[in-house]
């Protein structure tokens, strides 16, 4: 190898590099909440919230993907038990912005039994919608919550409605509105928003102890919309620019 050909390889390497750098940072980072050790809320019919969680993402991915935006996945595997392992996957990928998928339940209070394919399963129907939570103690508060605002409002706009229970002044509620239009509360001590380096939103996509969202959250149609409006907010909040 000559010394041209030398000198254009490196340059080629170069570019290589910085290309991967550039498409790192300006990744999304999916969190998959929950883990098969832990799977979360479980649903009316008896389905882990886990799941759930996993096959809303992955369709995220796919559209995020599609519209050319570069991401990667924490948890799919269902083995992080560790919540702080989440964000500093995150914090170590260099992400420009970190969602956490989730799906929602209600307090114990409210259940009432139904039965379904021969067994009593706990439900409630009172509740229903869609809620996002910011971090005060996050980094980047104010593009967190920018971001999640736009999120909640991308969502409305498809024609979901965010729930009000999460601020009701009960034991496991009394959660703080950010913005109580869109859906957006504060949840300070949430591991996987405050230890991110990124601005961070973590999205309860419906409550799935609610029969009748249950029902809607299983279809693609449902989740290919909620994931639109993901990747609307994210471009309207213009945290990848």
């Amino acid at each position: 190898m000559n010394l041209h050909e030398l000198k254009i390889l490196m340059l080629a390497l170069l570019i290589g590099v910085y290309q991967g750098c550039l498409a790192n940072t300006y990744s999304v980072a999916v969190d998959i909440g929950h883990s098969k050790q832990n799977p979360g809320a479980t649903s009316a019919r008896g389905k882990p919230e886990f799941d759930f969680n996993r096959d809303l993402a992955s369709i995220l991915q796919q559209v995020l993907s599609a519209d050319n935006i570069m991401s990667f996945s924490i948890g799919e595997h269902g083995d992080i038990v560790d919540a702080k392992q989440r964000s500093a996957i995150a914090n170590a990928q260099n992400a420009r912005f970190f969602v956490s998928i989730h799906h929602d339940s209600a307090q114990l209070k409210y259940f009432k039994i139904w039965r379904w394919q021969d067994i009593d399963r706990p439900y409630c129907d009172q509740f229903s919608g869609f809620s996002l939570f910011v971090s005060r103690k996050n980094p980047q508060l104010q593009k967190s919550l920018h971001c999640a605002r736009m999120i909640g409002q991308a969502l409305r706009q498809k024609g979901f409605t965010p729930t009000h229970h999460h601020a009701e002044p009960i034991a496991g509620e009394n959660r703080t509105w950010a913005d109580q239009q869109n859906g957006v509360y504060y949840y300070d001590n949430l591991a996987v928003l405050k230890t991110t380096n990124m601005p961070a939103v973590l999205i309860e996509a419906g409550v799935i102890v609610n029969r009748n969202d249950e029902k809607m959250l299983e279809q693609f149609s449902t989740r290919h919309r909620i994931a639109s409006a993901i990747i609307q907010g994210i471009r309207d909040c213009k945290v990848l620019d």
